[in-house]
């Protein structure tokens, strides 16, 4: 039987036994524990099964997996699953008719634009007034009519609910007309006005006023609308009795600076300013793209095909054009016009747009623009009303689904959990799985954008350099291969979390140093040379396939060589990489008035992302740079070995020793004895400093408050402290920097985050006198009996609830401590169990800091998928806001879903079984 039906059958019969009011499935942990198999290979076969329609997944934390069959022969038993497939279908529908979709770039270069637009029409409960800035013809009147659009379509608006558009320059040397036009104007106003006039806030109520130019509305005019901001009322031109009230959402638009054009009393009126980026500003994918819609509205327009010639396109891109999308749109119009008026092209089926077509005033811009460096094709816009589906690539579920297993492994490798083996074979299966889908698909097989030749072009030189320079042997198709998987993330609209990538790339840079470095360097080219702006899963996945190339040695041994001169050391290491196919050798090129000071400020830092423990081999040139040693010897863990004549010659021989893993001082015996070299062999003498480290799950803060507590009880020539980031810990383990740096002894803290072979002692173990033991035994390999006697009874006095918070927090601790006592009685009344004394006295503590930093406004947002556990625990959150409502308002603050989930997790990890 295979894996795959094995997991079948387990998922069968797992899912008959779920209680469907309370479990939404199984995980795939469950899964791979009963049946022996790895997790990251069982998660694998589950989410197979899902894209096939065997299975249903649940997008809950952690993923849970249902029989499709199980669930479709009793669907009222299962009722959370019910909840959840109907709720996602809800919320599919609903992204449907968002506007903004159909703004070019808003998954881009203007994602932060629409998520602002979305957070001013939501908030409750009218919404907020906010500024758009942008130079003339960036679309500042394009993106607040799909503002409104949006508003109507999510129901924050009536549907007949009213749009006005007003443009201030129209009246900004008259301040009274502009008022009447505004505010409206009672009979006999002024001159002329006969009868009442309706202004445009009567006209716009329940709906959005939009004023363009704010900038030239007169101070009177700015006065009379903040009060109308402020209040929601307001006069009519000539009324000095009779108030007016109006709801009316506001847009404001401007060309100028606002602190420069605004009274400050207006400006604070708008908190939310939006600023649009010019065309000269956006990706060259989203420049494309407008390129490519303009023409189209043309080929609609006078009904035939539109070739434009690849100069015309490369012109258009790198126009310096003022006024932007506005300059933009009439530069096609007029090109088209001039190309309709050639007397060929009226007999024509398809528009030909040649460079003679452009307004004089773009092509006279720069000559240099003639020169198609990005080798882009000519642009087919066809005059039918289908959008072509041959010019941008739509991420499709499969390729989405490759990815997402390739976050899990990488996720899996940085928390320790899938070892190094495991993660580069399951990686680099998933890459040529994702590689053929791009290529072999329906959707893609005829396929090749417009950037990808300019993408591919890009990669093969600086593949070319990692060859000379590093030794990179890549194949023949690895720069299409490359670009394929660029242009897939360049051109698909799936987003990702690049903020959890970029967590997960820094723990891999940990393990491969190298070739996170040479995948950095080839996302950054690309990026640099195109004006591109490149999704951060596709460093993970360059990485994986460098590493794939790069099989290097198992040594530990680096090797540097440092040479004077343009580019000596990187010729001789180029030569010697590239000869043994590894990435062996580190080169420093060094200028001739450099001093060794300089040189070894240089090397420190990249001492600093490498482990040492191994040893250091550096070659030399000359025999001064042999006394850098005394600057780094203080720095390194590891011993050293500088052989000095450096040649090519030399490297070859020291790189075969390298690979042969021959220990580091042989290698430096051996290789001077076959070479006219010297060497200097330096024992390590460093020995890592003994520490204890301090931390907390909330962060760095509090972790040095701790520290600084403890600085009163521990003298520092005595002992060490060091004050940690908890995520750090608990993600790397002993992997983790802090390791190599020092030998830690004790970890005290909020949270225990498992370190092997590390004791830990909790804030509220230390308060309740129940460490005495463990402090003991930790000191007293450090210092001698007297003083841990010293540090003891200094701990007995210290560690008392009122004076740790007292050292934590600004607040005061008898006050403080009755306020929580009272919040977390009703928690537990809530909850129906009674906290633990040792529970309770860690919260004291983390809810002490915690309002603290709500009443200094400095609260921690970057709890993990705070949008997931707001979706899982909404009975949990309402029960903590109910039991904390007087601490909110005693202190006028408003605890928000991130400092929630850390109150859940402390009572998680303490409380066995409790999930609410």
């Amino acid at each position: 039987m295979t894996n795959k039906e094995k997991v079948i059958l387990k998922l069968k019969e797992l899912s008959l036994n779920i209680d469907g009011s309370k479990e939404y499935g199984v995980d795939a942990l469950t899964i791979s524990n009963m049946l022996g198999l790895q997790r990251n290979q069982a998660s694998h076969i589950l989410n197979e099964l899902s894209r096939d329609d065997e299975a249903i997944k649940i997008n809950k934390r952690p993923v849970y997996f249902m029989s499709k069959d199980v669930y479709e022969e009793n669907k009222d038993k299962f009722k959370l699953v019910f909840q959840y497939l109907k709720e996602e279908s809800s919320s599919s529908f609903t992204n449907d008719s968002d506007s903004f979709r159909e703004i070019i770039g808003a998954g881009g270069s203007l994602k932060d634009v629409v998520q602002q637009c979305k957070s001013a029409v939501s908030y409750p409960p009218n919404g907020l007034p906010f500024l758009l800035i942008g130079s003339s013809g960036v679309g500042k009147s394009f993106l607040a009519q799909k503002v409104y659009d949006y508003a109507k379509n999510s129901s924050y608006i009536n549907q007949d609910a009213p749009f006005e558009v007003f443009n201030c320059a129209e009246y900004a040397n008259n301040p009274e007309l502009f008022s009447a036009i505004l505010f409206g104007a009672a009979k006999g106003a002024y001159t002329g006005a006969d009868n009442d006039r309706i202004g445009l806030i009567e006209k716009a109520n329940g709906g959005y006023l939009f004023l363009d130019e704010i900038h030239r509305l007169p101070p009177e005019g700015q006065e009379k609308l903040f009060l109308f901001l402020d209040k929601g009322i307001f006069r009519r031109l000539g009324e000095t009795e009779k108030k007016r009230q109006a709801n009316v959402r506001m847009i404001f638009a401007t060309t100028e600076n606002p602190e420069n054009k605004f009274l400050q009393t207006f400006l604070r009126r708008i908190p939310l300013i939006v600023k649009i980026p010019s065309f000269k500003e956006r990706p060259l994918k989203e420049k494309l793209e407008l390129i490519n819609t303009f023409y189209k509205r043309e080929a609609l327009n006078i009904n035939k095909d539109i070739v434009v010639n690849n100069q015309v396109v490369n012109i258009l891109i790198n126009a310096d054009t003022y006024g932007n999308l506005g300059k933009l749109i009439n530069a096609v119009k007029l090109s088209c016009a001039s190309a309709l008026n050639s007397q060929n092209e009226k007999k024509s089926k398809v528009l030909k747009i040649k460079i003679n077509n452009l307004p004089k005033d773009i092509i006279a811009q720069d000559d240099e623009m003639l020169i198609n460096e990005l080798n882009i094709k000519d642009m087919f816009i066809s005059c039918l009303e289908e959008k072509e589906n041959d010019y941008f690539l739509v991420s499709s579920d499969r390729a989405f689904e490759f990815t997402k297993q390739v976050i899990e492994i990488a996720q899996g490798f940085a928390n320790a959990t899938v070892a190094s083996d495991q993660f580069l074979e399951d990686g680099i299966k998933i890459f040529n799985e994702l590689i053929d889908h791009i290529v072999f698909s329906e959707r893609y097989k005829s396929s090749r954008s417009v950037i990808f030749k300019a993408i591919e072009k890009n990669v093969e030189t600086t593949l070319s350099f990692m060859n000379l320079n590093y030794g990179i042997d890549y194949l023949v198709n690895s720069s299409e291969i490359i670009a394929q998987l660029i242009t897939h993330f360049i051109e698909s609209n799936v987003s990702y979390d690049d903020e959890n990538i970029s967590l997960i790339l820094e723990e891999v840079n940990k393990r491969f140093p190298k070739e996170y470095k040479l995948a950095l360097k080839l996302v950054k080219d690309v990026e640099k040379n195109l004006d591109l702006e490149i999704d951060k899963i596709a460093e993970l996945y360059i990485l994986i396939y460098i590493k794939s190339l790069n099989k290097s040695t198992q040594s530990n041994i680096n090797a540097v060589i440092i040479a004077h001169g343009y580019s000596t050391a990187s010729s001789i290491a180029g030569v010697a990489n590239r000869l043994f196919g590894k990435y062996i050798f580190e080169p420093f090129d060094m200028p001739i008035e450099s001093s060794p000071l300089d040189i070894s400020a240089k090397l420190l830092e990249y001492i600093k992302t490498i482990d040492t423990s191994k040893g250091l081999l550096i070659l030399v040139d000359m025999g001064s740079l042999e006394t850098i040693y005394i600057l780094l010897e203080k720095e390194i863990y590891g011993d050293i070995a500088i052989i000095d004549n450096v040649s090519t010659k030399l490297a070859l021989d020291v790189g075969s020793r390298i690979l042969q893993l021959q220990p580091l001082k042989q290698i430096a015996e051996e290789t001077t004895a076959k070479n006219v070299s010297t060497f200097n062999y330096i024992e390590s003498t460093k020995k890592k400093t003994d520490v204890i480290i301090t931390t907390c799950i909330t962060g760095i803060g509090t972790a040095s408050k701790i520290k600084d507590l403890l600085n009163s009880c521990f003298n520092e020539d005595e002992v060490k402290i060091v004050a940690y980031d908890y995520e750090s810990l608990k993600s790397n383990g002993r992997e983790d920097f802090i390791f190599k740096q020092y030998n830690v002894k004790l970890i005290i803290g909020t949270n225990n985050p498992d370190i092997e072979d590390v004791p830990f002692v909790s804030l509220e173990n230390l308060i309740m006198k129940k460490a005495d033991s463990i402090l003991t035994s930790t000191l007293k390999g450090i210092v001698d009996k007297n003083i841990i006697e010293k540090i003891n009874k200094e701990a007995v006095k210290l560690f008392t609830l009122e004076n740790v918070l007292n050292y934590l927090t600004i607040l005061n601790p008898d006050k403080i401590v009755d306020q929580v006592e009272d919040a977390l009685t009703a928690l537990e009344r809530s909850l129906g169990f009674k906290l633990e004394n040792d529970l309770k006295i860690g919260l004291y503590i983390h809810i002490s800091c915690m309002i603290e930093r709500l009443v200094i406004k400095d609260p921690i947002m970057n709890y993990r998928n705070p949008e997931e556990f707001e979706k899982c625990h909404v009975h949990f959150i309402k029960l903590t806001k109910k039991a904390f409502s007087v601490i909110e308002q005693f202190y006028r603050v408003e605890i928000p879903i991130s400092e929630i989930g850390f109150i859940y997790d402390s009572i998680k990890n303490k409380v066995k079984g409790f999930d609410i």
